[in-house]
């Protein structure tokens, strides 16, 4: 049971180390993940999706599932060059807006803050460090 304990106690001591636009950026990238799987499982289990829509949805579904991982990692890019990263950023949002559908568009515009956060990093007075 301590185990499990120290697990999660090391889980949200990561968690708490991490930059507000590094939190956005992943939280744009799993919104967009679980929004497109939450939203067609819960169709297809109710109503079915009709067959000529099949193409569409696993489209749709792929396209957030690997630009929302894509935005995940950019969290990670940011940690190493902070620019860089924003730019990515931005790019994954701006594509998974246009065409992740309504998932999409919520990941996307996440997206789009945590790197307007983080290209603003550098003037906020509370990312300065004492000298």
């Amino acid at each position: 049971m301590t185990s499990s304990y120290e697990t999660g106690r090391e889980a949200m001591a990561e968690l708490g180390a991490k930059q507000p636009h590094e939190l956005l950026l992943m939280l744009g990238g799993i919104l967009a993940i679980l929004l497109s799987v939450a939203i067609y499982g819960v169709q297809w289990v109710n109503q079915g999706i009709p067959q000529n829509q099949y193409g569409n949805v696993a489209s749709t579904i792929i396209i957030n599932v690997v630009l929302g991982g894509a935005l995940w990692a950019s969290a990670a890019m940011t940690r190493k060059n902070l620019m860089n990263g924003a730019i990515v950023a931005v790019v994954i949002s701006i594509i998974l807006i246009y065409y992740g559908g309504q998932p999409g568009t919520i990941g996307g515009v996440v997206g789009i803050l945590g790197a307007i956060v983080a290209a603003a990093k550098p003037y906020l007075p509370w990312s300065r460090r004492s000298e």
